[in-house]
């Protein structure tokens, strides 16, 4: 299957590499996932079920930002990216989606991106990425924020209605979806692996069709176009990710069990 996706390397390659990383495996008593995907990719790849706990990356355990305060007939409009990017977060998924729509559509909607480490990214990628920006700043659509700090998350959270994750690739757990969380903020992702289990689609947040910006431009316009009651619903339905202390207890628990499984 590995073959068929990367033709450059042999099915001999390939074999060899699952037995080296195999043979290491063999060491280790217990795995945990922050995710039940990323579990079940690697019981599919071979290694027992019994031997893979989920647990889920803790967070602080703060309480919701209250929302962000808007005028009577406003909508929940403000719309932000948090984290990498790069050709796998699908930034520039998120700026097709944009240019897909009617002027008069986009321009009802503000969307954020804060992020880092564009200027290492391929040439192509950059130039594409640049030329839609440009043209979704100057209409007053896009933010370009920049690069944060991770202590700075909250504050960026404060002021948005919505954090989105476009990822092109499955992700495994997306930390900012459980900061998202944290800060009582629905998330539009792609419907597949880690963000497909971690949001409750029409609960805590929104799904799109994964890799295609005409279903991501359906779904923009459907959160930036929701008046506040409606928004409300999905706060309301967000439940705390678990916390820090939590995480460290199942932790301990988990390798208890281990502990007295293996005697």
């Amino acid at each position: 299957d590995c073959n068929r996706c990367f033709p450059e390397f042999s099915k001999e390659q390939f074999w060899l590499r699952r037995n080296f990383i195999g043979q290491h495996f063999d060491y280790v008593d217990h795995f945990v996932s922050p995710s039940h995907f990323l579990k079940q990719r690697y019981v599919e790849w071979g290694i027992p079920e019994e031997k893979i706990s989920v647990i889920e990356n803790g967070q602080s355990p703060e309480p919701k930002l209250p929302p962000r305060t808007i005028a009577e007939g406003e909508t929940r409009n403000r719309i932000a990216f948090f984290g990498q990017i790069n050709p796998f977060k699908g930034i520039d998924l998120l700026l097709e989606a944009l240019l897909s729509m009617k002027k008069k559509e986009r321009q009802s909607m503000v969307i954020e991106i804060h992020g880092a480490n564009f200027e290492y990214q391929l040439d192509d990628f950059k130039t594409r990425v640049k030329e839609m920006a440009d043209k979704l700043i100057k209409e007053g659509v896009l933010r370009w924020v920049g690069p944060y700090e991770p202590s700075q998350i909250t504050e960026r959270m404060r002021n948005v209605d919505w954090v989105i994750v476009p990822s092109i690739w499955w992700e495994n757990s997306p930390m900012v979806i459980q900061e998202a969380f944290m800060c009582g903020r629905p998330v539009i992702a792609a419907d597949i692996g880690g963000m497909r289990e971690k949001i409750t689609a029409g609960v805590d947040g929104l799904h799109f069709e994964a890799r295609n910006h005409l279903s991501l431009g359906e779904v923009l316009k459907k959160a930036s176009s929701m008046d506040g009651e409606s928004w409300t619903r999905f706060f309301n339905g967000i439940r705390p990710p678990v916390s820090y202390s939590d995480s460290a207890r199942l932790y301990q628990g988990t390798f208890c069990l281990e502990e007295r499984r293996l005697g």
